[in-house]
């Protein structure tokens, strides 16, 4: 029923989109006019852009002039409002429209009559304008093979909101894709990235020595060609640069400003210089900021209008103290602004006491879904162990809210990306800095428009939207999957050539993850079920042949897997995207250079029930030499899980097994009330096989509210029961848990019991809280965490 749903949609799209045909501009034969003479870098490019993109979409080449066609049957005008063209006469009535700010446009449509022929004017306030109008036309146009239109209702007139709008494109190993590339596809992506108006890009010319095997050119080459990229398409070219020599030290801080000198000589254009203040780099602000000046005067030597920016990232509070007295005391006129990085100081206070000569820019990490500066809320831990940090995810709703609650205290951003899994986030943010108010709805039909087929632009759009909806809640219960599934599946069938075949396979290749994954789930909690009922039988059975039968019930999620067909072609896509764009799925089989890295294939089959730790228990049963004892134990294994007549059990990190724990499962309003509801946090679970039941690989650090139990009976003594990192300061109805006693560690968390007081079950209720502690010398892997509770009746131990 779903998919002949589905299917009914697209057709349904398809044929609208045929019959407003009627209602559109052909500009299947338009000739493209542009001012003649020397131009600068951005007009220069913009009808090659316009040009290369339509041809690359529809096989039709449009002939360019820089003199008004005489006989054209339709007309794209690309110009200036600064620097008219010799036709400048046609323009007068389009001028008015464009907005005053720099890199504005207006794009106006002037329909065929008996004085001439359909013109779409695409006029830009300056250059940047028209090359960002011609964006803002690509992305609205209807094409097909042998045919481009464009509705005759559109018209636009767009200034942008913010002035920086970049994305970092370090070349390095730790890129998932982009160090496989050749010049020509990442010239492809950064016109792309300029098509949904950005206006920045960032390098990373030295940090991280170890070279990628994948790589075509060596780091020089690359930096210098990532210079020539920025010229060619009149980007603000940044570079990221830690100082990572120990200062002072004269002699490596020479070394260090000798190979700056040496890269500032090469490349064709720089305007930015960003240092970390930490992340890495940990030096103190008051040798630091000396050693900025001086690499400030050596690249002003060469580029003289490039500035020094710093984060504080990672910054202590003295040295937050004296930066903020320095720009105030010496007013640097090298300084470009401040850096908002994770780690960094509140952005609002950050505003307030940097001057307003100084620009903030912010430094969003919009690449990473798990154990980063802005996780998906509750994420399900089945997807954080398989899917990782690196995955295809596009979070259109969750991004649109994050940029919204910060972005008035910034002067613009370059966002932090390690690779194009996050291809449809970066698209959004840039089109947020135009418009911090655009719908993201609009975004993803125009991603969906261009890059996947222009007639599927609504449905396409959904099938972003339903990728960043299958991250929402418990992935057991959300059977809207298999419906994210039928659609992208449909236009699999209906995309027989998309704009960007990549990007399609891509997001492609995610639906089919997810579902395939939820089988999983589903399939291993069952088989769990089975060996524990199994195991059961060995209280009247052979001990040693119920294990056996238990172990080989387990082992069907690799002996008898639930989808072979759905795994063989997670792998093909695997294989494909990493033929045509490098993309690294795999350690082993695609060099990824981690695999935290985007490597979501080598998790693709990672255990989702406790089939590991529960073979490793077996495997100590069987080296018990006691029946009895033997008994015992599996009885203890058997009922692990569970609390007893009128108990309790939560895995208080888990979205679908932590009732009692509220829960926003929006990233902005997880932002905006994360003190009151804490978002758990997911441990990485590296790549080899591990002891850990699958209740220990997510937790909270912190439980404000408290947690409540009620329909307790109040004649019986309780015991809670608990499993945490470090020693629990456990408080019940506001006493302070006396501790009974620790069992078993595994890994990093321990066994905790402690004594309900009899006087907090009076009226059949407990609330549990917990101290505060003072951890701020621990790294936050260190920290308190609880990962699963009990509360049960005494007598049950």
């Amino acid at each position: 029923m779903v998919r002949q749903s589905v299917g009914c949609i697209v057709v349904l799209l398809l044929t609208v989109t045929s019959s407003v045909w009627a209602h559109e501009i052909d500009l299947s034969k338009a000739i493209v006019v542009t001012r003649g003479g020397e131009l600068p870098a951005a007009e220069r490019i913009a009808p090659t852009v316009l040009v290369e993109e339509l041809q690359r979409r529809t096989g039709i080449q449009l002939p360019v002039t820089t003199e008004w066609p005489v006989d054209a049957t339709a007309v794209i005008a690309i110009s200036t409002r600064v620097a008219p063209p010799s036709w400048s006469e046609r323009t007068h009535s389009v001028v008015a429209t464009v907005p005053e700010p720099a890199e504005s446009f207006s794009i106006r449509l002037t329909p065929a009559n008996e004085q001439g022929p359909a013109i779409v004017f695409v006029t830009g306030r300056d250059s940047r304008g028209a090359l960002f109008g011609v964006g803002k036309l690509l992305r609205n146009l209807n094409w097909h093979d042998g045919r481009i239109t464009l509705s005759s209702e559109f018209q636009a007139s767009e200034s942008p909101d913010r002035p920086l709008r970049g994305h970092q494109l370090g070349y390095r190993d730790t890129a998932n894709s982009w160090d496989a590339w050749r010049i020509d596809q990442f010239d492809q992506y950064f016109r792309e990235l300029v098509i949904f108006g950005a206006n920045a890009v960032e390098n990373i010319p030295w940090q991280g020595g170890k070279l990628s095997p994948l790589m075509k050119y060596s780091r020089p080459e690359m930096n210098i060609k990532f210079a020539e990229l920025c010229d060619r398409y009149d980007l603000d070219h940044w570079i990221w640069v830690p100082v990572l020599v120990k200062l002072p030290n004269a002699t490596e801080e020479a070394a260090f400003l000798e190979q700056q000198e040496a890269y500032y000589q090469q490349v064709k254009r720089l305007d930015a210089i960003f240092v970390p203040g930490g992340d890495p780099g940990d030096n103190k602000a008051e040798h630091l900021v000396p050693f900025l000046q001086r690499m400030a005067s050596l690249v002003n030597k060469y580029h003289p209008q490039a500035k020094v920016w710093l984060s504080l990232q990672h910054f202590k509070p003295d040295d937050v103290d004296f930066l903020f007295h320095y720009l105030d005391e010496h007013k640097p006129v090298w300084f470009g602004g401040l850096v908002m990085g994770p780690g960094s100081p509140p952005m609002e206070a950050t505003r307030r006491r940097l001057a307003d000569a100084y620009q903030l820019r912010w430094y969003p990490d919009i690449t990473h879904t798990v154990r980063c500066q802005y996780p998906v809320p509750w994420l399900d831990p089945a997807l954080g162990m398989t899917l990782g940090r690196e995955c295809v995810n596009p979070r259109p709703v969750d991004y649109t809210a994050v940029y919204r609650m910060d972005y008035s205290f910034t002067n613009g951003f370059l966002s932090y990306s390690d690779g194009v899994h996050d291809d449809f986030n970066k698209n959004l943010w840039s089109q947020l800095g135009w418009n911090p108010e655009v719908d993201p709805r609009r975004v993803a039909e125009e991603y969906a428009r261009f890059f996947f087929r222009s007639d599927l632009a609504q449905v396409g759009a959904d099938g972003l939207f339903s990728l960043e909806t299958n991250l929402r809640g418990a992935l057991a219960e959300n059977g809207s999957i298999e419906g994210a599934l039928r659609l992208w599946q449909e236009l699999e069938r209906g995309i027989v050539t998309a704009g960007s075949p990549w990007r399609f396979q891509m997001h492609l290749f995610r639906a089919y993850y997810d579902a395939y994954t939820r089988k999983r789930l589903l399939y291993e909690t069952d088989l769990e079920r089975q060996a524990l009922a199994k195991l059961a039988e060995s209280s009247h059975s052979d001990v040693l042949s119920t294990i056996s039968a238990a172990r080989q019930i387990l082992e069907r999620a690799a002996t008898e897997p639930v989808d072979v067909e759905g795994l063989e072609k997670l792998n093909k896509f695997g294989e494909t995207l990493f033929e045509e764009i490098g993309l690294q799925t795999s350690v082993p089989r695609y060099q990824a250079s981690g695999y935290e890295r985007g490597a979501v294939l080598d998790f693709v089959n990672y255990p989702l029930n406790n089939r590991w730790w529960l073979e490793d228990q077996l495997e100590a049963v069987v080296r018990l030499s006691d029946v009895a004892t033997q008994r015992k134990r599996i009885e203890v294994i058997i009922n692990w899980e569970n609390p007893g007549d009128q108990g309790y059990y939560d895995v208080v990190g888990h979205v679908g097994r932590s009732p009692r724990i509220p829960k926003l499962l929006l990233a902005g309003d997880a932002l905006r009330h994360q003190d009151d509801h804490p978002r758990p946090n997911q441990r990485w679970v590296g790549e080899k096989r591990n002891r850990l039941r699958q209740a220990w690989h997510a937790y909270l650090f912190r439980i404000p509210q408290g947690i409540t139990y009620n329909n307790l009976d109040s004649s019986s003594a309780y015991i809670v029961k608990l499993f945490a990192q470090r020693s629990s300061p456990l408080v019940i109805d506001g006493v302070k848990a006396k501790l009974l006693r620790t069992g078993e560690t595994f890994d990093q968390v321990t066994e905790q019991i402690f004594e309900v007081p009899a006087e907090t079950l009076a009226d059949g209720r407990i609330t549990l809280t917990w101290e505060e502690m003072d951890e701020s010398e621990l790294n936050w892997r260190q920290r308190h965490y609880v990962t699963d509770i009990w509360v049960i009746k005494a007598e049950k131990q």
